[in-house]
């Protein structure tokens, strides 16, 4: 696997989004399964005795109770979503699989689960792993899935070419640019549409420690000079949430005010990561291979 081809961004050819837009903003929601007995994501990680149930208890809740409020809030302001859904997610929990697809959020695939990472996989093993997990999704969607996010970033050297075989079409593995471009493979190539690292509940909430206020305010930043940036060059822009973080009571205010600040800002397209994909294969001539 190769890093992606350095182009730096004043000098390409312009971008041009749908409705004159300076920035598109696609908001991925991370629907996601820890293995019980296995340590995750933490917002105590002092607490990691065995079996650690304080940090798995505020993961859970994410299932259990926040993810409901966000499906309200989306769906009160009227705000697409892309969902990265690991594939356990339709088995163990298939009520928040029911209420997706009733929310008519995008299904992405992500991994198995997000205690099970890529890295040191042989190719045989990642096969049919990533097969397993489209399996699941197709199966309770009826779909399969255009998109993958690699749960941690934990890719190995095949994982692009592996998605690429099993019918994905586009990425959101890579944080490294504002617009999104082709990811070359030796038989195709992969969309890689802009994810962040920055503009993500984990990053500001967990290790930045930002109140409620101030990550809304983070994100709001982030959009503004995206959109100012947008004038001359399209943008993309992504917010990464997580059900355990931003489905809380303390966070879920903040949440929409700094959505609906997008909302209202004029010259924006609220989409998600098939419609960037959709619009760039419709604009470059590719064909789209799952069709």
């Amino acid at each position: 696997m190769l890093p992606p081809s350095f182009e730096p961004i004043s000098q390409r050819s312009q971008l041009t989004l749908p409705h004159n837009a300076r920035v598109a903003v696609w908001v991925v929601m991370n629907v996601e399964h820890f293995t019980f007995g296995k340590l995750g994501t933490a917002i105590q990680p002092h607490l990691n005795s065995y079996p650690e149930i304080a940090n798995y208890g505020w993961r859970d809740y994410g299932n259990r109770v926040g993810i409901w409020r966000l499906l309200d809030l989306f769906a009160e302001l009227e705000i697409p979503v892309t969902a990265a859904v690991n594939g356990e997610i339709c088995t163990l929990y298939p009520e928040i699989m029911t209420a997706m697809r009733q929310h008519n959020w995008e299904i992405m695939a992500h991994g198995i689960n997000n205690s099970t990472g890529h890295s040191g996989m042989d190719k045989e093993k990642e096969t049919k792993l990533i097969q397993q997990t489209l399996d699941l999704l197709k199966q309770s969607t009826g779909k399969l899935p255009k998109g993958w996010l690699t749960p941690g970033f934990s890719v190995t050297e095949s994982t692009f070419e592996l998605l690429y075989q099993a019918g994905i079409v586009y990425t959101a593995d890579w944080v490294n640019d504002d617009q999104p471009y082709w990811y070359p493979l030796p038989n195709g190539r992969l969309l890689a549409i802009p994810y962040t690292i920055e503009a993500n509940d984990i990053s500001l909430c967990l290790s930045n420690r930002f109140s409620g206020a101030d990550f809304a305010g983070a994100i709001i930043d982030q959009f503004e000079q995206l959109w100012h940036d947008g004038e001359s060059q399209g943008r993309v822009m992504a917010i990464g949430l997580h059900p355990f973080i931003v489905g809380q009571p303390l966070r879920l205010k903040y949440l929409k005010q700094c959505l609906l600040h997008i909302k209202n800002k004029s010259e924006t397209w609220l989409t998600t990561g098939e419609g960037i994909y959709e619009w760039m294969s419709q604009n470059i001539g590719v064909v789209d291979k799952t069709n």
